[in-house]
């Protein structure tokens, strides 16, 4: 009798020891986001140290964040902490282009390279200003017109931006630009430095339709991920040929299992872009 309370008793000890390191956990990932965000006496290195908590790789993404300078992330502050919205691409010098669901209203949003995140750079870019495509419904948001393009403030910080271009060609070898996130406890995301690339192909619309439920037209592209066994929940960045970037995210795989995404076509929307931005010219 004896014997059985005192592994009942161990079960229950070992079980609470659990619980508490689960919670430490959690609580270590929040007073370090809120050291970061109010230490460094207000300045922008706040802002890059609250959106890159976890640190993977030490030297393996270098290398690569030069091969992807114009790859960014966007993110996001509707309280007192920075949190990871959504992969972006520079263009047109001061312009982002990204998908509209990126954006809420009343929250901040600011921009991060990763070419300047794995150097160590600590400047971000806040927005000025976005525009979206008329057309996309922002109280319910679905694929068709997911894009939008936002304006970078780049006037007091140093601007070394290289621009991705922009066509209306159709492209078809194309890379996936993974830029790589964690999930908390409390299921929001933050960025790593972990960065790598895939070769993707474009699959049949077909597939995406009977995967999502979402009927493709020229605007969208289905991409078909099953030559990789990584799970590619949330770390999409944009899709490139070359140094022209072809697609945004705009639905993402629902599991590990499913090898299929949705990207805007941002090729379909050239001359959109061009209007937004007030430029006359491609590149």
């Amino acid at each position: 009798m004896k014997a059985a309370c005192l592994i009942l008793t161990l079960l229950i000890f070992l079980a609470i020891m659990a619980v508490c390191v689960m919670v430490k956990f959690a609580t270590d990932i929040t007073v370090e986001e809120r050291k970061r965000e109010y230490t460094q006496g207000g300045t922008v290195y706040q802002y890059t140290r609250a959106m890159g908590v976890i640190s993977l790789n030490e030297n393996s993404s270098m290398q690569i964040s030069e091969r992807f300078p114009y790859v960014a992330a966007v993110t996001r502050n509707t309280s007192k902490f920075w949190s990871f919205a959504c992969f972006a691409s520079i263009v047109l010098i001061k312009w982002v282009v990204t998908s509209a669901h990126c954006r809420r209203q009343s929250a901040t949003h600011r921009v991060l390279l990763f070419h300047d995140f794995a150097r160590n750079y600590t400047h971000t870019y806040p927005i000025l200003f976005w525009r979206l495509h008329e057309k996309f419904n922002s109280s319910n948001p679905t694929p068709r017109y997911d894009i939008a393009v936002a304006k970078l403030n780049v006037d007091y910080y140093p601007f070394t931006m290289k621009p991705s271009v922009f066509d209306d060609k159709e492209a078809t070898e194309l890379e996936a630009s993974i830029w790589k996130t964690v999930s908390t406890m409390d299921k929001k995301l933050y960025l790593t430095n972990d960065f790598d690339k895939y070769e993707v192909r474009i699959a049949d619309a077909a597939k995406c339709f009977e995967g999502y439920g979402v009927e493709l037209d020229q605007s969208m592209i289905c991409i078909d991920v099953s030559d990789y066994d990584d799970c590619f929940i949330h770390e999409f960045g944009p899709l490139y040929s070359g140094d022209k970037v072809v697609g945004i995210l705009a639905v993402k795989p629902r599991d590990c299992d499913m090898k299929l995404a949705i990207f805007t076509n941002v090729s379909y929307y050239t001359n959109w872009i061009l209007k937004s931005t007030h430029t006359t010219y491609y590149g």
